[in-house]
């Protein structure tokens, strides 16, 4: 009997079956089920055991991200430096020590070092032990392993967790465990993907981008996220929808492959492709148009640690 990994209820049902369409690693179709409780999706069987295998090595958080010059990608840096810019300036201290989760060569770290000087010390945890380079190179301390193992080795101002929390087989015990790394007055900022969009409701049943499939394995609403996260020792401090154009592009293009009208392959993953930035401009313009009317396709939480966690 299958169970929601976020809360523990038996009451999940069959939602779609999705495919790798962005890196071919396998021809094999992976469930995914939604909880009828809270609403959140999730794969099953989860793929514990294949993280080599669906995480390949042109996986595209391994290159330094949004770095290639085009207008898209500069636009996205100057709209994430706006965000942390007043994170950061809403914390206290005149030494402030950052942690991001899954961020490969650590590109936002240098985003973020580069906003406020007050920024002395920066972590990435990463997965993969190519991005070690790239990360040192700039600065940053490197822990190549699982966020689950991670043991960290001072407490943190900041811990960004873009796209991270969807990653992970216990998103709770994640959340507990980042809450515990937290110095006094520090801010978690989270940043996932949305089931309760338009992109979800067209596309589920045609590989819909926001699974990312195999490799997220739990995807929220923005109320059973929240609930999660007050449940393992963070308050939310806010919460807002945003863009989901790698949603939606990868929707799109998965589409268009199923059909034969585009080429993505193992040697040519969809991130590469020429459509992909074209498409990421035209859906983030959408997103943002609909916004005042309607869910978008991401979300972000900024999270703080409970005064009274009792």
């Amino acid at each position: 009997m299958s169970r929601c990994p976020v809360c523990d209820s038996e009451r999940v049902q069959h939602l779609t079956w999705a495919w790798d369409s962005e890196y071919h690693t396998s021809d094999e179709r992976f469930e995914y089920r939604r909880c009828m409780s809270c609403e959140v999706l999730f794969i099953d069987p989860m793929p514990l055991d294949r993280l080599s295998e669906i995480y390949p090595a042109n996986y595209y958080s391994a290159d330094p991200g949004n770095s290639d010059g085009s207008w898209v990608a500069r636009l996205k840096l100057w709209l994430d430096g706006r965000i942390f810019q007043k994170i950061l300036k809403g914390l206290s201290g005149n030494e402030l020590r950052v942690l991001d989760l899954g961020g490969g060569s650590g590109w936002l770290l240098d985003v973020i070092a580069g906003l406020d000087k007050r920024v002395i010390e920066t972590h990435e945890v990463d997965l993969d032990e190519r991005s070690r380079s790239a990360a040192e190179k700039s600065g940053h301390v490197y822990h190549c392993t699982r966020v689950e193992d991670f043991e960290p080795p001072c407490r943190f101002d900041l811990v960004v967790m873009l796209n991270l929390i969807e990653h992970v087989a216990d998103p709770g015990q994640v959340l507990r465990s980042v809450s515990s790394w937290l110095a006094p007055g520090a801010r978690v900022l989270i940043k996932t993907p949305n089931v309760d969009t338009l992109d979800r409701r067209l596309f589920e049943s045609r590989n819909w981008g926001g699974f990312h499939c195999p490799r997220h394995w739990v995807l929220f609403t923005r109320p059973a996220l929240v609930e999660l996260a007050e449940r393992n020792g963070l308050d939310c401090v806010w919460a807002r929808y945003t863009q989901g154009a790698p949603q939606w592009t990868s929707s799109i293009l998965g589409w268009l492959a199923d059909r034969g009208l585009v080429r993505i392959g193992p040697d040519r993953p969809m991130h590469t492709h020429p459509l992909h930035m074209p498409l990421l401009a035209l859906t983030a313009a959408f997103d943002m148009l609909r916004a005042p009317f309607a869910p978008t396709a991401q979300m972000f939480l900024l999270l703080r640690a409970k005064e009274n966690p009792n």
